[in-house]
C-alpha cells in the first residue's frame, strides 16, 4: 500500500519521458543545424556536436535500465543532480560555441534565426522541471517541484541576458562592445553552471517531519549543530546568488544606460532575489532576532 502511494501514473511517465527526449533531440538538433548553416567549421562541429549528444543520451538511458525505479536515496539524488550538471555543462558549451561563431550572422528573416536560438535555448529549464519530477520519487514532489521551478527561472535570467546579445542583429541602432558581449556569454553560462550546481545543496528525507519533531527533544548541542549546517546553506546559498544576480545586474544596468535596452523586469528579479537573499542570511545568523 504504502509503494502504491508513490507511484505515479505509467501513461503519464511514459508521455513524460517522450516528451523529454523530443525535447533534447530538438535541441540538440537546432543547436548543430546552426554551426552546420553558418560556421566556416560547420561539418567538424556537426559530427563532434552530434556524437557528445548521442553519447550522452546513451550513458542516461544505459543508468536508468539499471536503476529500474526513482531516485529515493541520498545517493542516487545525488546521481540526478551529476547528470544534470553534465548535461548542463554541455548546454553551456553548446551557447558559447553557438553565439561567439555564429550568432553575430543570424537574420530575423531567416529560419535559423535569433528568435529560433532563444526558443530553443528556452528548452532546458523545461527539461530541468520535467526531468526532475520523473526521476526523483513522487513522495518528493512538492519540494521538488518548487526547487525545479526556482532554478528554472534562474536559468531563463542567464536566457534573457543572451537575448541582449541577439538584440544587435534587430535594431540598428543597438551596438555592444566586443567586451561587453564577451561578458555577457560568460556570465550567462557561469550562471547555467552555478544554478545547477546549487541543486545539490537541496537534500530530500522521507521522514523530515518526523526528525524535526524529534530534534525538538534532543540535546542543545545536537540542535547548535544543526543550526551550523543550516547557516552553511544558507551563505552557500547567498553566494549562489550573488554570483548569478550581481553581474547580470551591473551589465543590465550598463545595457540600458548605453544602447537604450530595457530590462526593468529582470532588473527588478535580480534585486529582490538580492534582498530575499540577505533576508535569509540574516534570518539564519540571528542578525534580526530582538532580544
Amino acid at each position: 500500500m504504502e509503494e502504491s502511494k508513490v507511484q505515479r501514473s505509467k501513461c503519464l511517465v511514459r508521455c513524460g519521458w517522450l516528451l523529454a527526449i523530443i525535447l533534447y533531440i530538438a535541441q540538440a538538433f537546432v543547436f548543430i543545424m546552426f554551426l552546420y548553416e553558418y560556421s566556416t567549421t560547420g561539418s567538424k562541429f556537426y559530427w563532434i556536436g552530434a556524437a557528445i549528444y548521442l553519447g550522452f543520451a546513451i550513458v542516461v538511458f544505459v543508468v536508468l535500465c539499471i536503476s529500474k525505479g526513482y531516485a529515493e536515496t541520498g545517493k542516487q539524488i545525488w546521481l540526478v543532480w551529476a547528470f544534470w550538471f553534465a548535461y548542463i555543462l554541455l548546454y553551456a558549451i553548446s551557447v558559447i560555441v553557438v553565439f561567439v561563431q555564429v550568432s553575430h550572422k543570424l537574420k530575423k528573416s531567416e529560419t535559423y534565426g535569433p528568435n529560433f536560438l532563444k526558443s530553443t535555448l528556452c528548452i532546458a529549464p523545461a527539461l530541468l522541471v520535467l526531468v526532475l519530477q520523473l526521476v526523483i520519487t513522487p513522495a518528493f514532489r512538492k519540494d521538488v517541484l518548487s526547487l525545479s521551478l526556482v532554478a528554472a527561472l534562474n536559468l531563463f535570467d542567464g536566457i534573457e541576458m543572451l537575448e541582449i546579445v541577439l538584440m544587435q542583429n534587430e535594431r540598428e541602432d543597438f551596438d555592444l562592445d566586443e567586451s561587453v558581449k564577451k561578458s555577457i556569454i560568460a556570465f550567462a553560462c557561469f550562471s547555467f553552471l552555478i544554478t545547477s550546481l546549487g541543486l545539490a545543496r537541496n537534500k530530500f528525507d522521507k521522514d523530515k517531519e518526523t526528525e524535526e519533531r524529534k530534534e525538538r527533544k534532543e540535546r542543545q548541542e545536537r540542535k547548535e549543530r544543526q543550526e551550523r549546517k543550516e547557516r552553511k546553506g544558507v551563505c552557500l546559498g547567498l553566494s549562489e546568488i550573488f554570483l548569478t544576480n550581481v553581474p547580470f545586474l551591473a551589465l543590465r544596468i550598463y545595457v540600458w544606460a548605453d544602447c537604450g535596452y530595457e530590462a526593468s523586469i529582470f532588473i527588478a528579479k535580480n534585486v529582490i532575489s538580492l534582498v530575499i537573499g540577505l533576508v535569509n542570511f540574516g534570518i539564519a545568523c540571528k542578525c534580526f532576532t530582538c532580544q
